[in-house]
């Protein structure tokens, strides 16, 4: 394949990071705003009755964790590239997973976004938890 070849193929992003129409959250989001976020989202989580044994189990270090959501999220919503990682993969090892836990992780989610990020875009967020909800429970709830 030559290097013309290559500039005239699409370019396929994954669904995770492909960008939402009208979801540009400049001036709305900081990276600070996102780290809260994602703090109090997990703390809610951990005291969840359903999911919060699940992540007692698996997550050893919330110190190594947390900056991973950290840049997860600045990457889905401020497109930073600080995330590389693989989330489905990372959550293969997962067993016993139902629509139910996705359920209630969404609806924990936008319960926070709610309360912590700018009106003009919590939709943005919770688009994007949306699809990757449904990538991920696609591929993982049932398997085993």
């Amino acid at each position: 394949m030559s290097a013309a070849d290559n500039e005239t193929r699409p370019t396929h992003r994954l669904p995770l990071t492909e960008p939402l129409a009208g979801s540009n959250v400049a001036g709305l989001v900081s990276e600070s705003d996102i780290r809260t976020l994602v703090d109090r989202f997990y703390d809610t989580v951990r005291g969840d009755g359903l999911l919060g044994p699940i992540f007692t189990r698996h997550v050893a270090d919330w110190s190594l964790h947390l900056p991973k959501m950290y840049a997860f999220w600045s990457t889905v919503v401020l497109r930073t590239g600080q995330y590389s990682g693989r989330p489905i993969e990372a959550h293969e090892p997962l067993p016993g997973l139902t629509r139910a836990h996705f359920d209630r992780w969404l609806r924990l989610w936008a319960e926070t976004v709610t309360e912590v990020i700018h009106a003009d875009a919590q939709r943005v967020f919770v688009l994007s938890a949306e699809r990757m909800a449904a990538s991920m429970s696609s591929r993982l709830v049932g398997r085993n």
